[in-house]
């Protein structure tokens, strides 16, 4: 099981890391280490959404080994720590110990095509396959598309489906009788999908701070977990939509989707830099067994293509 987790991974990251990776060595083999040779690589770094700040950290700790071993696996050794050292303190378990309250709630927000929707179906698909009793919510209710494709993700992880018949129904109103219907029923898990229209961005910070707010009439400490899903494919933009959503809602771990397929998987480390959010997942692939747990190990190893 562990095997077949680190296998999805790498097959996602392999754009990534075959830009990253085969770039090091070209660089590296070719040329002795010199300061020309340094700005390069810095260059290649940055050009693969590393980031600035964590490219000139990795140049400068390579000077600093006063390049002893100048060997292209001495040099990903080093990145590799690096990448280790900022991303290790932001792993973070999907649920950590036991759930005291009934329902566990959980928002998920991001903006519409970063594959919200389909995040929220495999969260409910691990939680399902752990035992637990999980309800989904539908509360993007301006998109019938997201309602119809929430449907099917319930069905396909046996999990309890709440939406509304009634068109552009209260998001809040609607987290709120489904939150106490999935009490009645001893529900563990509510998953709530929200809607994430940016271009309206006062609508969407009313929206959502209600549906916090009337949760907070049933129960306190609700929401449980805020989860921010951002697209693997956006790179470095993604940071900017983080800091909207920050503004709104006090935001609890990151979700970064849709990594298989793309070459800009080295973002995930500025965005952790930077954010300092705890990552609990990687979206891999478009099947429900496709959100994979976030280790700064096997991420960075997977990045670099390192064994």
């Amino acid at each position: 099981m562990v095997v077949s987790w680190i296998k999805n991974l790498k097959k996602s990251l392999s754009k990534s890391s075959s830009v990253i990776g085969e770039g090091i060595k070209k660089i590296i083999k070719s040329k002795k280490i010199d300061d020309s040779t340094l700005e390069e690589l810095e260059n290649h770094l940055i050009s693969s959404d590393i980031g600035i700040v964590f490219s000139e950290e990795i140049i400068t700790e390579i000077k600093n080994k006063k390049y002893l071993d100048t060997s292209v696996e001495a040099i990903k050794k080093i990145i590799l720590n690096s990448i280790i050292k900022v991303l290790k303190p932001l792993e973070k378990e999907v649920l950590i110990g036991e759930i005291n309250t009934h329902p566990f709630i959980i928002l998920v927000v991001g903006v519409n095509g970063v594959g919200k929707t389909a995040t929220v179906g495999k969260l409910a698909y691990k939680f399902s396959s752990q035992g637990k009793k999980v309800g989904i919510v539908a509360a993007d209710t301006f998109r019938a598309a997201a309602v119809e494709q929430l449907e099917i993700w319930s069905k396909r992880t046996n999990s309890t489906f709440f939406s509304s018949n009634i068109e552009n129904a209260d998001p809040a109103s609607l987290s709120y009788s489904s939150y106490l219907k999935a009490k009645e029923q001893k529900i563990d898990i509510l998953i709530i999908d929200t809607a994430g229209r940016l271009h309206n961005k006062s609508n969407l910070m009313d929206q959502l701070t209600k549906i916090i707010r009337v949760l907070k009439k049933i129960n306190a400490s609700a929401p449980d977990e805020v989860i921010l899903v951002l697209d693997g494919n956006t790179g470095q933009n993604s940071i900017k939509q983080a800091s909207v959503f920050k503004e709104i809602c006090d935001i609890n771990s990151l979700i970064i989707s849709k990594l298989d397929g793309t070459a800009k998987g080295g973002a995930v480390i500025p965005i952790g830099k930077i954010l300092k959010i705890p990552i609990i997942g990687l979206g891999v692939g478009e099947q429900k067994e496709d959100l994979v747990k976030f280790e700064a190990d096997e991420f960075a190893r997977a990045l670099l293509d390192i064994n």
